[in-house]
């Protein structure tokens, strides 16, 4: 979290129960959860109020944890959702705000795909993008 305390125009909600052990590359995954606050400082920022909110959650489900990071923001058209994991693909609002090559949420999929885990995007009811992330659970 401390890679985006300061912002000004974000704020983000952890929920996360104590016991929470998973499998998975400490530095890879920090950087995965960095990567999706970052989109969603730039991409999910509330129309109302130009700020980005942002909930973490994570729940152990059998011998899985699943984690989401979600926006409060407009989410993205539905056919765009399968393609914002390509390679240098970058959605109407990327391609008008962003700096980058589109690369991000490529990455972030390779990376969870490495630690075994799996990666997907959707739109949430209330609106927004929620990124939904499984990975093993560990009991040590």
């Amino acid at each position: 979290m401390y890679a985006v305390a300061d912002y000004e125009d974000m704020r983000v909600t952890v929920s996360i129960p104590d016991n929470t052990m998973i499998l998975a590359d400490e530095v890879e995954l920090s950087r995965v959860i960095s990567n999706l606050l970052e989109n969603a400082r730039r991409y999910g920022k509330t129309p109302e109020t130009g700020m980005a909110l942002v909930d973490i959650a994570a729940k152990g489900r059998d011998e899985w944890v699943l984690i989401k990071v979600r926006d409060h923001g407009m989410g993205v058209a539905p056919e765009t959702l399968p393609k914002l994991t390509r390679p240098f693909f970058r959605g109407d609002a990327a391609r008008t705000a962003a700096t980058g090559a589109g690369l991000g949420l490529a990455i972030v999929e390779k990376t969870i795909h490495r630690m075994g885990g799996m990666f997907g995007l959707a739109n949430t009811a209330s609106g927004g993008l929620s990124a939904h992330i499984k990975l093993r659970r560990s009991y040590e």
